[in-house]
């Protein structure tokens, strides 16, 4: 899955590491996050200083501390500012075994920006209960990975232009 955003990778990346459902949100469908999934999120509509040092090892948290399960979401195992974020979605794997990852790539695309892409995939060692999981869900994924990527274009080619003019809800 893949976005054109009119604004240079340095810019779109503070969005990218600021993400998670206690810091600036995942962007996406709000409606759905707090009022299906009772997630508490705020997407946040400016850069936030203090939450640009994400490092290997740091959660971008899919669920808040006190939700049931606790405070949950992939793990950052790769990161190269403004070229790519890799994280591990694999829950409930064994310690050094990946099953799963989100992968966000930064492409420079000369005049008209960056290409931003998303990249998700799940490896044979996955339990099944997760496989299952992943497959029945996968719909809902794509549609709330797609809006994603949408508000973190609007939100950078904002940072550039100007407000954005509207945002999912």
């Amino acid at each position: 899955m893949a976005v054109t955003v009119a604004a240079r990778p340095g810019d779109v990346w503070p969005w990218l590491v600021q993400m998670g459902v206690d810091r600036a949100g995942l962007y996406s469908y709000t409606a759905v996050e707090n009022g299906l999934l009772r997630l508490g999120v705020t997407n946040a509509g400016r850069i936030h200083p203090e939450w640009q040092d994400l490092k290997v090892g740091d959660i971008i948290a899919f669920t808040p501390v006190g939700y049931p399960g606790g405070r949950r979401g992939p793990r950052v195992v790769e990161l190269e500012q403004n070229r790519h974020l890799v994280l591990d979605s694999s829950p409930g794997a064994p310690p050094g075994t990946v099953t799963g990852t989100w992968q966000f790539v930064l492409h420079d695309a000369g005049p008209s920006g960056t290409r931003l892409l998303l990249r998700t995939r799940y490896g044979a060692g996955r339990p099944a209960g997760l496989r299952v999981t992943d497959f029945l869900l996968r719909p809902g994924y794509l549609v709330m990975d797609r809006a994603m990527l949408r508000g973190i274009k609007r939100r950078a080619e904002a940072e550039m232009h100007g407000p954005p003019t509207s945002a999912p809800r």
